[in-house]
């Protein structure tokens, strides 16, 4: 009996293709958020790890929480027609998550260097949701709704 390696991508193979089709259809300042978000959450994940073990479950487990409440977001604004809500919502969160980054750094559970590195990364998806938004409102204006 083989199972090796052969059977096992050739299975994984229509799945790849069909998620990279999928991604050429998304608009790609949409690709672009979907990227900067999950490049900040495998960093939250990377420096979350090197936290004292009584804060795994504190405030590690709330900024990663927040991390999927982000991820939620950007799914639930792309997906609705009406998106402005959804955008400020969003909005909202990214705000909540650059207190939580200021509080660990208060805390001492990050370097001036990560802290720097996180709050670049939290603007710049800030930005993006700001230019959304501003988009978004923009065609709401000019459609006379």
């Amino acid at each position: 009996m083989s199972h090796g390696m052969t059977g096992h991508d050739a299975s994984d193979a229509p799945t790849r293709v069909a998620s990279e089709a999928y991604e050429d259809r998304l608009p790609q300042a949409y690709v672009e958020l979907l990227t900067l978000l999950e490049d900040m959450d495998v960093y939250v994940h990377q420096i979350t790890q090197h936290w004292p073990k009584v804060e795994r479950h504190g405030l590690a487990a709330d900024v990663r929480a927040q991390m999927t409440v982000l991820h939620r977001l950007v799914a639930v604004a792309w997906k609705r027609r009406s998106k402005a809500g959804a955008l400020f919502d969003l909005d909202v969160e990214v705000h909540v998550l650059k207190t939580l980054i200021r509080k660990a750094y208060r805390l001492g559970y990050i370097n001036a260097h990560r802290m720097e590195v996180w709050s670049r990364h939290a603007a710049e998806l800030g930005r993006r949701v700001g230019a959304w938004l501003r988009h978004e409102s923009a065609k709401t204006k000019g459609s006379g709704l």
